[in-house]
């Protein structure tokens, strides 16, 4: 797996090579929408203490499966809202970017290869949790797919305000995904609506993101950085991941890989409302990980699987949990959602 890691980090370059979607990417005409205000606490609009991010890029790539760069997508960086459940995320770019805004804020674009680039276009309230959330885009060049939707946790926002020393590079892809859903299940209504009740200084669930997978690899971890006694379930998260390429990897949300993953994963497992893509799906996934296994897994692809090691046969469930000779945690926060 290594010489995997640094072959993709020796080209680095080429993937940002004509990504035009940089803080001086093009958003192509129309009118500027305004993003949808949600019901913010007070610390998440009140940013005296926010701190500007420095000016060098924060840059990365965004990849369906290992190879398959994601062009066109819409990459956002939201910051975890402190108030109730299911209000929206904070919108942190700013019309710096250059693109209009949507329903969900301003965004940067994905270029020829998945590259993208961010220098100095937000701002983040220094111990708020941040991630990273790209929307649609086109896997491989197989047709536009609106269906796409890939997370990767940054972590707090340091008390520097910005994150390119601690990750100048980041992978944005199915696993890391997997990592941030499982993370966030307990606080999210789906990929923009995430909350979290403690104040900065509580306890961290998005730790649990950065113990799974790697940004910057975009492979999930042997053992957990905070403890490397503790075996991280590699091979289960990377099944999740390739369940979820079944979708990325298509032509469209009604293609059958999309079809069958929403019908899988709606809100309430078996039953409740459709996902709309593919990181709501992972949210899901994690928030009922004992439902429609058989289905699920049969999405994985038997001969081209993006992520390895992987499951052979189906679990009996897609719980996450890290194993210790103390036994085993679950990953998946604590539900507050009602």
């Amino acid at each position: 797996m290594a010489p995997q890691v640094g072959h993709r980090v020796a080209h680095r370059a080429e993937l940002l090579g004509g990504g035009s979607g940089g803080s001086g990417g093009s958003g192509g005409s129309g009118d500027i929408a305004s993003p949808v205000p949600g019901n913010f606490a007070a610390a998440d609009l009140e940013n005296s203490s926010a701190a500007a991010f420095h000016p060098v890029s924060y840059q990365g790539v965004v990849n369906g499966g290992q190879a398959r760069a994601v062009v066109g997508a819409k990459v956002y960086v939201l910051q975890v809202n402190s108030g109730e459940y299911g209000n929206s995320s904070v919108s942190l770019l700013t019309s710096a970017t250059g693109n209009p805004a949507d329903s969900i804020g301003h965004y940067v674009l994905t270029g020829e290869h998945g590259g993208f680039s961010i220098a100095g276009d937000y701002t983040c309230t220094a111990g708020h949790q941040v991630y990273l959330y790209a929307r649609g885009g086109n896997s491989g060049d197989d047709g536009p797919n609106s269906a796409i939707g890939l997370m990767a946790s940054l972590g707090s926002c340091p008390v520097s305000g910005h994150f390119d020393r601690a990750a100048p590079f980041i992978f944005v892809n199915e696993v890391t995904t997997v990592a941030a859903a499982y993370a966030m299940s307990g606080m999210a209504k789906d990929a923009t609506h995430v909350v979290v009740s403690a104040r900065p200084g509580g306890s961290n669930p998005f730790a649990a993101a950065t113990d799974l997978a790697s940004i910057s690899t975009g492979f999930a971890n042997d053992t957990l950085p905070s403890s490397p006694g503790r075996k991280v379930p590699r091979a289960t998260i990377h099944t999740i991941a390739n369940i979820l390429s079944a979708c990325i990897n298509s032509d469209s949300p009604t293609s059958a890989g999309c079809a069958a993953l929403f019908s899988n994963t709606r809100s309430d497992g078996s039953s409740g409302t459709l996902p709309e893509d593919t990181a709501t799906a992972a949210i899901n996934m994690a928030r009922n990980p004992h439902a429609n296994i058989a289905a699920l897994f049969r999405l994985q692809p038997k001969l081209s699987a993006p992520f390895r090691p992987a499951l052979e046969s189906a679990p009996p469930d897609f719980d996450l949990a890290v194993a210790s000779e103390d036994g085993k945690t679950s990953i998946a926060s604590a539900s507050i959602h009602p």
